[in-house]
């Protein structure tokens, strides 16, 4: 006699592997090199341990590059909220939980070593003429609101010189003291006296304060940052709390693209799908304006989002 589909599901949880696997996935996104590490097993057995959940939908994957990513996809179910109980006891019980916080902070550690090792190609040039003609159009339309503006991971500055002319004051945050102090000597030299730098980042709670002291940025520009961020969805919802009612987030990143050599230069994913953008900023109680291919020369593709802060009634 063959067993009912929930029989087959009792079965399945049945085992302590999985159940961990399902917890730990249902905690955060994770790859499955980063559950090997956790589980203290090869990537082969976390493969094969994982396939029977993705057979019956309780695992997602998705890949980016070479790696392939798990998530949890769990509905509300007393059987499958128990499993998940039983296994974030056991993860918590041999410490794997605990440990997810290390291989965030791990994603993000050698994008911080290359960008404070990195030596600038050019040190001094401003955004080229073709580069500034793709963002003007860009821009255009948000400057009713010209108040504050704040580039998130300004690096070397590049968009400085187009920002300062147009906004009143201009915060330049980056979490590299390497390239802050690059970018203050390329502030002199371009003579931009409105653009204070800021080390940190956009989830730092002194930015917030600060921003949210001044009644928050009518600008706030992420461009090509979210893919060195460890949970670019977070890095978002960050950016969304310093905006004022009816300002503008302006997130430029790559298109899903598959050169693994761009991972020698600090980045943690390799590009992001259009409806994964526009779910994290609708997430973040912003209204998607403009969701497109960006006309630039950069290889990988680039893709513009525009999200607005709703105005208060």
């Amino acid at each position: 006699m063959s067993l009912s589909p929930r029989a087959d599901l009792f079965r399945l949880l049945g085992d302590e592997d999985r159940l961990r696997l399902l917890a730990l996935c249902a905690e955060e996104e994770l790859t499955v090199g980063e559950l090997a590490a956790l589980l203290g097993e090869s990537q082969p057995q976390v493969t094969k341990k994982s396939q029977p959940l993705r057979e019956v939908g309780l695992l997602s994957a998705r890949r980016d590059g070479t790696r392939t990513l798990l998530r949890a996809q769990v509905d509300d179910d007393v059987v499958i909220d128990a499993a998940l109980a039983e296994g974030r006891s056991l993860c918590t019980r041999d410490g794997s939980l605990a440990k997810i916080a290390g291989v965030l902070a791990a994603r993000e550690e050698l994008s911080r070593r290359y960008f404070d090792e990195a030596v600038p190609a050019d040190a001094a040039a401003p955004l080229a003429d073709s580069e500034l003609i793709a963002w003007l159009p860009v821009l255009a339309p948000l400057l009713p609101g010209r108040g504050l503006a704040i580039d998130v991971g300004t690096g070397e500055g590049t968009l400085l010189p187009l920002l300062s002319p147009l906004y009143d004051r201009v915060v330049a945050v980056d979490r590299s003291p390497a390239r802050l102090a690059r970018c203050g000597g390329k502030i002199a030299a371009w003579g931009l006296p409105n653009v204070r730098l800021r080390e940190g980042d956009v989830d730092d709670a002194g930015l917030a304060e600060d921003i949210g002291s001044r009644g928050g940025a009518d600008l706030v520009v992420m461009a090509r940052v979210l893919h060195h961020s460890a949970r670019p969805q977070d890095s978002i919802a960050a950016a969304a709390r310093l905006l004022r009612a009816g300002g503008h987030l302006v997130v430029v990143d790559y298109l899903p693209h598959d050169d693994e050599s761009m991972r020698e230069q600090g980045d943690v994913w390799l590009g992001f799908e259009p409806q994964k953008l526009r779910t994290w900023i609708e997430g973040a109680s912003l209204e998607v304006l403009t969701l497109n291919p960006l006309s630039s020369p950069q290889r990988p593709a680039l893709q513009l989002a525009v999200g607005q802060k709703p105005t208060r009634n």
